[in-house]
């Protein structure tokens, strides 16, 4: 008997590694969650080239995180560490395949520009194998998807933001989602020192999620960019949406 598939999710997070997501995009993601979203990660590597941490401890650690963000469903595609290629057939029809059985409604994924191969490779390969799912005729399994939207999350290199998600309610779940990858950024055990397990990392990344809420006059917040025209169906989210104060950086 075939299972069924499952339900459509609305929005799904691909990152190169497992705690890609969580340090990019974990605010957001808690918060839709809390909201009543549906919510799906997917891991493109099981990380298998990090520095500490095997791989069993790296998938209970992202198991763990996608259970304190309240996430429906998280998958790894079993892409090789490292070797994420956009221009792979093959790794485009796995991640073509996984967008069919999900099919999200909207894609969050690393931005083009970014110091990490793998993350660079991710957001390409992303972008075809979102475009080649909606072809009828590119694979001959399941049904042709193409999500409504994709938009890209900072990693390693900032940006100017198309829009920031004011993830106030959402910054306690993010922070402990990425204390969850202990073998990651726990100093203590770790074979070696990276900088994610500087003790001052999580501060990093708060500083950030501090920096971009405050352009939109909130505590934290979470960047993302289009390479697209976002459109408003309503003006309720327009004029809902987050601001600075007038004046509230000039004086």
């Amino acid at each position: 008997m075939t299972p069924p598939e499952p339900p459509p999710l609305q929005i799904l997070a691909i990152g190169a590694h497992p705690d890609d997501v969580e340090i990019s995009c974990g605010g957001t993601l808690a918060i839709a969650a809390k909201q009543g979203y549906s919510v799906g990660i997917l891991d493109l590597t099981r990380g298998e080239l990090s520095t500490n941490g095997t791989v069993e401890e790296r998938a209970a650690e992202a198991a763990e995180a996608a259970r304190v963000l309240g996430v429906a469903d998280r998958r790894n595609a079993g892409l090789p560490d490292g070797g994420i290629d956009a221009h792979d057939p093959e790794q485009t029809r796995c991640v073509a395949r996984i967008l069919r059985t999900l099919r999200p409604a909207i894609l969050l994924t690393h931005a083009p520009l970014d110091q990490h191969p793998d993350h660079v490779e991710a957001s390409r390969l992303v972008d075809r194998a979102w475009y080649m799912a909606g072809l009828r005729r590119f694979d001959d399994q399941g049904e042709p998807h193409r999500a409504e939207a994709r938009y890209y999350f900072a990693s390693r290199v900032s940006f100017v933001p198309t829009f920031v998600v004011d993830i106030t309610a959402g910054w306690d779940g993010k922070r402990r989602a990425i204390l969850a990858h202990r073998t990651q950024v726990d100093r203590t055990s770790a074979a070696a020192n990276t900088p994610l397990n500087d003790p001052d990392f999580i501060e990093r990344i708060e500083g950030r999620a501090r920096h971009f809420g405050g352009q939109i006059g909130v505590r934290y917040g979470e960047p993302f960019r289009s390479i697209e025209p976002i459109g408003f169906r309503t003006l309720d989210s327009l004029f809902r949406s987050a601001r600075p104060t007038p004046g509230s950086f000039t004086g």
